[in-house]
């Protein structure tokens, strides 16, 4: 180590060069001696200037200097270059220097020059570095090799891929493993080997991500792991349930590392449609350099520093929103608005899907209010999460559809996900609990599990986008927040409704948004009500999702949703309320879609029909006339050529059907008017609950097709299915509506393949037929008014 003495200099300490250092050095205060001819030594202090060099850990250094003679302790001053104030601390008393590193998590070497200064001409600088620190991430281990009890090797992807066990370790998640094709026999075992000497920490689990049919999830399956040392005796780690057509993303985090892993092995036990699959299985070593956010925070929530902590600890941080978060916390200025939440459970929408024999109603009844864009890492808090219970993170970008979403498991504590898609983000915290959508419709012991299994969850300096909530919300909230969402989107919670839309058709049309949310909430009640999901307390415990798809061409159902597109078209009955009852058709009819009772009330031939007396039901009820009173159409048969054109759907659907003597399928006919297969079920809707006031009527045939099986669930083809639902007519009616049907070609001899979202045979025989009539014929019930089949919403009283 070399000593440095620094040369005498005589100058004069003018007023100028105060104000000058006082300047440069705003931190460090010095002092003005009233002697301004006093000369400063050339020896004016002795230290080494060999460089500083400190490991990643950070840590401190001391060294001691002598002052010249005469010379003033308190003058001296420090400075830091290149932003070394972030990590470095310098402090000058007393004959000694010290030095403060802090703990380093930048993949970098990092320098700065300490320089201490007497005055202006009197200075020595040292070199002051860091080495490069290990990255905090946690480290893939790799696999180098596999088997499984079966895999599919002819097979290939949509992207002719091939489905062997190599592509659930290949990195790529487009690709996916495939158990050979057919049903699979369990227990279904997979094997991995790791690339020896990796700790484990944690495995995660991918299914299949492409836009298949995702068989092959897993459901109920167990891991054990082996080491180098005894590679053929496998510890449990886990028995794990996911549910049925779970198809997330899976995380396990082992409570002790296993160290020098060599197997880990997979038992599989239930998988969705009996098949196993797999995206990507990855397994982790946690990194030695792994950020704590204990060592800042004081709370599990990230809502409090420990204590003490600095700004220069702060800085440390590897992720920018905690290192944010923490600073705003220390100056006092955080806004948790949004960003720190309670979210109650809700029922997973499949229990109600089931028992009501429909599409599942949404997964996302919980938005946050926080958006994030492809490729950021978020930092994330959780609090305690109820035993058993699964916690997990949607994100979702509606510009590439509504598929376009990645869903990432949430642990207890703190997560960092880097998010592989942009979006608005949701919290999946589903439970199988019978607990009610509505909170105020729970009873004592159902508000209990809501309480018990509700979930905080901290966004660490999320990005804020808002969200309008009508049970917590006023209109005079929704222009404020309104305009000051980020984000292109922004979701709308109902009591029985979520939309979300674009904030620039909001802004263009100046919605009410109050009246918007109303309108869509009375829609899917007035369904659910007509479904006689009411009646019988059946009501979902799911809202139903009103959503842009930007991706979309028309509107569509499916599981979760109702989608449109991003039209001036479709925005007008979301964004201008008093246009809903003109422009409800639309929504009633993909709302209708999710809610069809299947099979019974949606055999082959009526994807398209019957959904459509709910939007019949959802038109007259927002004071509309009847689309079948009101709509001319023109007609064409069998072989595409037009029959007519009449004044009114009633009109044509008589003239095609009754008056043709056609089945009601129409088989052959390539350009059906669905709305002419529509007229019997309306009528029997304005006879029988218009007309008798048997008010529950359909109430009563949906709730006997979602608690028996149809023929078709024994095996039948689907013509007999339209059998079954005249004879439940009439059983439930108590009245004998032969004629009805039989004019409305419901009792005619087909033998045909229905193209319908997919080919089914259609085939009743005149011996069925028979049968049929004689049973009804048989049951005594009461005959109807003549010429049902004529009815319409301008005769009823012909009826009475």
């Amino acid at each position: 180590m070399r000593n440095t003495k620094i040369r005498f200099i005589k100058d004069r300490w003018c007023k100028l060069q105060i104000i000058f250092l006082s300047l440069l050095y705003p931190c460090l205060a010095f002092s003005c001696s009233d002697n301004t001819n006093s000369a400063i030594p050339d020896d004016w202090i002795t230290i080494s200037t060999e460089s500083m060099n400190f490991s990643y850990e950070g840590g401190t250094e001391s060294r001691e200097f002598v002052l010249g003679q005469g010379l003033d302790m308190s003058r001296i001053i420090s400075a830091l270059s290149n932003k070394g104030d972030d990590w470095l601390t310098a402090v000058v008393e007393n004959g000694k220097m010290t030095i403060v590193c802090e703990r380093s998590f930048t993949e970098r070497v990092r320098t700065s020059v300490l320089t201490l200064a007497y005055d202006d001409n009197h200075k020595c600088n040292i070199t002051i570095s860091q080495e490069s620190a290990p990255s905090s991430a946690d480290r893939l281990i790799k696999v180098i090799g596999g088997e499984a009890t079966s895999e599919e090797t002819q097979g290939k992807d949509s992207d002719k891929n091939p489905l062997t066990l190599k592509m659930s370790y290949d990195g790529n998640k487009k690709t996916y493993f495939n158990s050979a094709f057919g049903a699979v026999s369990y227990p279904f075992f997979i094997r991995y080997e790791l690339e020896k000497e990796h700790t484990l920490n944690s495995i995660v689990y991918t299914p299949r991500t492409d836009a298949g049919n995702k068989w092959g999830s897993f459901d109920q399956f167990s891991v054990e792991v082996s080491t180098a040392g005894k590679p053929d005796e496998f510890i449990k780690i886990g028995d794990y349930s996911r549910g049925d057509g779970v198809h997330t993303p899976f995380t396990i985090k082992l409570s002790e590392p296993i160290e020098n892993v060599r197997y880990v092995r997979f038992t599989i036990n239930k998988a969705y449609e009996d098949r196993v699959s797999c995206a990507e299985m990855e397994f982790y070593e946690a990194s030695n350099n792994k950020f704590d956010p204990a060592v800042i925070f004081a709370d599990n929530m990230g809502m409090k520093l420990k204590e003490g902590v600095t700004e220069k600890q702060i800085k440390q941080i590897p992720n920018q929103y905690l290192k944010e978060l923490g600073l705003a916390l220390l100056s006092g200025d955080y806004d948790s608005s949004y960003r720190l939440a309670d979210y109650r459970p809700y029922q997973n929408p499949a229990i109600m899907a089931t028992a009501n024999k429909t599409s599942k109603y949404s997964l996302r009844d919980n938005p946050t209010g926080i958006y994030a864009k492809a490729g950021e890492t978020l930092s994330i808090f959780v609090g305690d999460i109820y035993e058993g219970g699964k916690v997990s993170m949607l994100i979702q970008d509606l510009n590439g559809g509504y598929n376009n979403s990645k869903t990432y498991e949430l642990s207890e504590g703190y997560n960092e996900v880097t998010v592989e898609v942009g979006g608005l983000i949701y919290i999946l915290n589903h439970v199988g609990d019978d607990i009610p959508l509505r909170f105020e419709d729970a009873d004592g012991n159902q508000k209990k599990v809501i309480e018990m299994k509700t979930v905080k969850v901290h966004f660490a300096m999320g990005k804020v986008n808002g969200y309008f909530d009508v049970r917590k919300n006023r209109e005079s909230d929704w222009s404020s927040i309104r305009d000051n969402a980020k984000y292109q989107d922004i979701d709308v919670l109902g009591e029985y409704s979520h939309l979300t839309w674009r904030i620039s058709d909001f802004k263009k049309y100046d919605t009410e948004i109050t009246k918007t949310i109303e309108n869509l909430d009375r829609l899917v009640y007035l369904e659910e009500e007509f479904m006689g999901l009411v009646e019988y307390d059946r009501m979902f415990n799911n809202r139903m999702h009103f959503c842009i798809d930007y991706k979309a061409s028309s509107p569509n159902a499916s599981d979760y949703r109702t989608v449109y597109n991003a039209s001036d078209y479709y925005a007008e009955p979301f964004c201008k309320p008093d246009n809903f009852p003109a422009r409800c058709w639309g929504p009633a009819h993909e709302v209708g879609h999710c809610n069809q009772t299947r099979p019974g009330l949606k055999w082959s031939g009526q994807t398209e029909v019957t959904n459509n007396i709910m939007s019949l039901f959802i038109q007259t009820s927002f004071g509309r006339p009847c689309k079948l009173l009101v709509d001319g159409c023109t007609l064409k048969d069998e072989n595409d050529q037009t029959l007519g054109t009449y004044v009114n759907i009633y009109q044509g659907a008589t003239s095609l059907i009754v008056d043709g003597k056609r089945p009601h399928c129409l088989p052959g006919i390539s350009s059906i008017t669905r709305e002419t297969q529509l007229v019997p079920f309306w009528q029997l809707k304005l006879y029988m609950i218009d007309v008798l006031e048997k008010k529950d009527f359909y109430h009563d045939l949906y709730e006997y097709f979602r608690t028996h099986e149809s023929p078709s669930d024994k095996g039948a083809n689907q013509g007999m299915n339209q059998l079954d639902f005249v004879r439940q007519v009439c059983a439930i009616s108590g009245l004998n509506m032969l004629d009805f049907f039989e004019k409305w070609g419901f009792l005619y001899p087909v033998k045909t393949t229905l193209n319908d979202y997919g080919s089914k045979s259609f085939e009743i025989t005149e011996e069925q037929i028979k049968q049929l009539k004689e049973e009804i014929n048989g049951m005594g019930y009461l005959m109807p008014r003549p010429n049902v089949h004529q009815i319409t919403e301008t005769n009823l009283d012909d009826y009475r």
